[in-house]
């Protein structure tokens, strides 16, 4: 059986090409890496310092439910570009019983909940 993950997409505007240029590759690499995706959640006009977002606080309460699920990311920024910020989203979703999975790393890993 396959992991359950579900993609995030974080944009600082409304731009629709590239909210689904990046849905795609999310399908793409989930597709490729034997993974279901079982939603993407998007939070628009979103700037990068923002802690609390809509999509995903949806996404961390959604992660509860199965455990073990994964959180797809094009790249780490849509998380956040701020470090710190980007590290706290991290420990959330961890806490929340889920992994992050970033599809474009310089180094491909996984960060999963903290034992």
């Amino acid at each position: 059986m396959s992991a359950t993950v579900f993609g995030y997409i974080r944009l600082e505007d409304d731009d629709e090409a590239e909210e689904d240029r990046f849905h795609d590759l999310l399908v793409a690499h989930a597709v490729a890496e034997g993974l279901k995706l079982a939603d993407v959640y998007v939070d628009r006009h979103m700037p990068p310092a923002r802690i609390m977002r809509p999509g995903l606080t949806e996404l961390l309460a959604r992660l509860q439910r199965p455990p073990g699920s994964g959180v797809l990311v094009v790249t780490a920024e849509h998380l956040s570009t701020s470090p710190q910020v980007r590290k706290a989203i991290e420990v959330e979703i961890g806490n929340a019983g889920g992994a992050v999975l970033v599809v474009e790393a310089s180094d491909a890993h996984s960060i999963g909940p903290r034992t």
